[in-house]
């Protein structure tokens, strides 16, 4: 079960209540109502299923409506206030936080510090936003990123929760790679984003019992890829993130709005090459478009897979001084293990925990949480 936060919202412009509910529904807050004046407020705290969070526009009459507040946010002390005015008066304030106001949002509203108010609230609410997001790119058509995200998140989920989302929209592998077969799609999600609570979220998530992995399908029918777009994607990570330790994005090497989405939204991206030319070459490329982008270097991870020591197109050194980037780590070549284990429909980590690939695997994801350090060969 998946823990999520949940708002009401108090404003007397509609429009403004739907403009909040979308920018909330990001930051992975559910809205789960919405009222233009604060009287239904005081029988919706009182039921089992009440908010974690209220935001309460005061305007346009902000003394007033600070007043209908009253005693509410000291009677229900496990709920978190946020108040919002235009009115920047220093008696207004003093009188909220006598109340029990928790923040003061001024207005117009600063989204960044209306989410640095959400992050700190969502700490004593069990709920904080602490994800981190790896999104796993090829280089090149048949380098094995998809081995390395599933086992990376295999490895991941034995230290923490961990989502795995399959974005490789049209021809990903990742439910036959755990040999599940699920009711529910990312195009299925995409259609419920800007009402995805804890409930949907249950439901559209595949759970693999022995990795502890949960599993976010491609749509099963190519046309439905069209389904997915760019501020669902946004919506659903943001919902991943406050409720996993690690989500990670089994990708392709595009820079069309969704998957620009999920490079931005990333703490890792992650490239899988191969030391051939092809694989350099595109790597190189898509280097450079990440950093045209604006991402850092230091968010930046090459990884090689299927390293031999002898018989490389080009050599590791050839292929850092080209991209200007250290390689993060080598995956050996074990074909045996790593095919085995695609056909039995079980990260190799799981189904030969003994193998160097999988030792290899499992120290990258260590790597990837900070437990490790990184190295050039393994």
């Amino acid at each position: 079960m998946f823990v999520q936060l949940n708002c009401v919202i108090i404003d007397a412009d509609a429009a403004n209540r739907q403009e909040l509910t979308t920018f909330l529904a990001r930051l992975g807050v559910h809205v789960v109502s919405g009222y233009p004046t604060i009287e239904p407020l005081a029988a919706l705290l009182t039921r089992n299923d009440a908010p974690q969070l209220v935001i309460v526009n005061l305007d346009p009459n902000a003394p007033e409506s600070l007043k209908k507040l009253g005693h509410l946010p000291r009677q229900h002390g496990a709920i978190s206030f946020f108040v919002m005015s235009q009115v920047l008066d220093a008696a207004l304030l003093m009188d909220a936080m006598h109340l029990g106001v928790k923040e003061f949002i001024p207005l117009p509203m600063s989204e960044e510090k209306l989410t640095a108010a959400l992050d700190r609230i969502s700490q004593s609410h069990g709920t904080g936003k602490k994800a981190r997001i790896i999104h796993v790119v090829p280089t090149i058509g048949g380098c094995g990123s998809t081995t390395v995200a599933c086992n990376v998140a295999a490895s991941l989920a034995r230290v923490g929760r961990t989502a795995l989302l399959d974005l490789d929209l049209v021809q990903g592998g990742v439910a036959s790679y755990f040999d599940v077969r699920p009711r529910y799609t990312i195009a299925d999600v995409m259609d419920s984003a800007e009402k995805l609570d804890q409930q949907l979220l249950d439901n559209a998530l595949t759970l693999h019992k022995t990795s502890g992995v949960a599993i976010l399908a491609r749509p099963e029918l190519p046309e439905d890829t069209q389904r997915v777009n760019a501020p669902g994607l946004a919506r659903l990570l943001g919902v991943l993130g406050r409720v996993f330790d690690y989500v990670v994005l089994d990708s392709m090497m595009s820079i069309d709005p969704v998957y620009a989405t999920a490079i931005s939204a990333s703490e890792i991206n992650l490239m899988v090459m191969q030391l051939n030319v092809p694989s350099a070459k595109n790597a190189e490329r898509f280097v450079g478009v990440l950093r045209r982008m604006g991402v850092e270097s230091s968010k930046i991870r090459i990884v090689v897979n299927r390293y031999v020591k002898k018989g490389c197109d080009i050599e590791p050194d050839e292929v850092e001084r080209a991209l200007g980037l250290k390689i993060s780590w080598m995956v050996p070549n074990d074909f045996k293990n790593a095919i085995a284990a695609i056909n039995f429909g079980e990260p190799v980590v799981i189904r030969a925990p003994r193998s160097e690939i999988s030792a290899s695997l499992h120290d990258l994801a260590g790597s990837l949480n900070g437990k490790t350090g990184s190295a050039r060969a393994h």
